[in-house]
């Protein structure tokens, strides 16, 4: 009997131990996986960004292409 307890109270410490290890790595991997989600959506926002800089930067200069054309145009006239 005093067998069987001892191995039952080893087995359970054993158990308690496993448990805290995995629910310490939970934690670490959730505030983990949070701080990567919140990366991944500055650099999604930041590649928007830039590629809507672009588009502006692009229709500016048609935007003055096509007053410089018009301008031309009118003082032909």
């Amino acid at each position: 009997m005093v067998s069987d307890d001892h191995e039952f109270q080893k087995k359970k410490s054993e158990l308690e131990e496993k448990l805290e290890k995995l629910e310490s790595e939970r934690s670490s991997l959730l505030e983990e996986v949070e701080l990567l989600r919140q990366r991944r959506t500055l650099l999604d926002l930041e590649k928007k960004g830039a590629a809507l800089q672009a588009t502006v930067e692009m229709l500016k200069m048609e935007k003055a292409d096509l007053e410089g054309q018009i301008s031309s145009i009118e003082g032909n006239q």
